[in-house]
């Protein structure tokens, strides 16, 4: 259930050794989806990807949809929501914005609202919503906080904000979108309008407009962070793009930080908060794709 934590699973000491891990379930037009786990919750940020997909990656995790203590929904685009009927068929609470769950014609009594700059606790878990500039109905961005560990979830945004660089300042672990390299875009194979609409103020964050917005959030003197670039577009980005465009940004500031792209299918990208770092960084990226 949404609110404060009764089952035994969700409690913990505070002596106890708490250790957050994240794991991405999709990034990409095809779905995305991530889960973030803690010994006080379990929500994912979106189910996007296809629920057998879905539940391979939360089988890996060792839980299972039914276990969630909730889904936090960014928006209502399908690449957002292909699993939200699975989800709703064993009880998963979901939390979003109120045009988010009208735009998915939620039932009433299985969605729980947050306010854009509001505050929910799910579990024990501390989610706040940011948000985010989008063509959807009411998009919003994730804060996902539990025992001092931050994780920052904004894969869907036209155009950065210093509202949301405040937000990555604080963060742990943050996930963003990297979704196409301007040049790319404006050169490749979509159709005019759509280019337009990928480009405009409420469409999809560039590499270029991603590296800025992690420079201006990041000082250069502060502690390591892990940055995974997300819902990267395969017609108009490549991987190695994405992260040397971001790269080149932070250091240009004097920031050094570890920069991952993310698959687009997969569950093996895993990050945790206890020292181990970020299991990704030992996958092998085609960097063509």
């Amino acid at each position: 259930m949404v609110g404060a934590a009764a089952n035994p699973r969700n409690r913990v000491d505070e002596d106890d050794d708490v250790a957050v891990t994240v794991r991405n379930l999709g990034s990409g037009s095809s779905g995305n989806a991530v889960l973030i786990s803690s010994p006080v919750g379990t929500v994912a940020v979106d189910c996007g990807v296809g629920a057998r997909a879905l539940a391979l990656g939360l089988r890996a995790a060792g839980t299972a949809l039914a276990d969630l203590d909730a889904v936090l929904l960014t928006h209502e685009h399908a690449d957002h929501v292909r699993s939200l009927p699975a989800a709703l068929a064993v009880g998963v609470p979901i939390v979003c914005t109120a045009g988010t769950a009208g735009a998915a014609s939620l039932p009433s009594q299985q969605w729980q609202p947050i306010a854009r700059r509001g505050e929910a606790v799910v579990a024990g878990l501390l989610v706040r919503a940011i948000p985010v500039a989008h063509d959807a109905a009411e998009p919003c961005g994730y804060v996902v906080s539990a025992e001092g560990v931050r994780v920052v979830v904004v894969t869907d945004l036209g155009s950065p904000s210093d509202e949301l660089a405040e937000h990555l300042a604080d963060a742990d672990l943050i996930v963003v979108e990297a979704n196409h390299d301007e040049m790319m875009l404006r050169n490749g194979p979509y159709p005019e309008r759509l280019k337009q609409r990928v480009l405009s103020a409420s469409g999809h964050l560039s590499n270029a407009d991603c590296g800025l917005l992690l420079a201006r959030a990041l000082s250069s003197r502060g502690r390591l962070r892990t940055i995974w670039l997300a819902h990267l577009s395969t017609t108009n980005n490549r991987p190695g793009l994405a992260q040397r465009a971001v790269v080149g940004a932070l250091a240009a500031r004097g920031a050094s930080h570890i920069v991952e792209p993310l698959v687009r299918h997969g569950h093996h990208q895993v990050w945790h908060s206890s020292g181990a770092g970020s299991t990704s960084r030992q996958l092998a990226f085609d960097l063509s794709d």
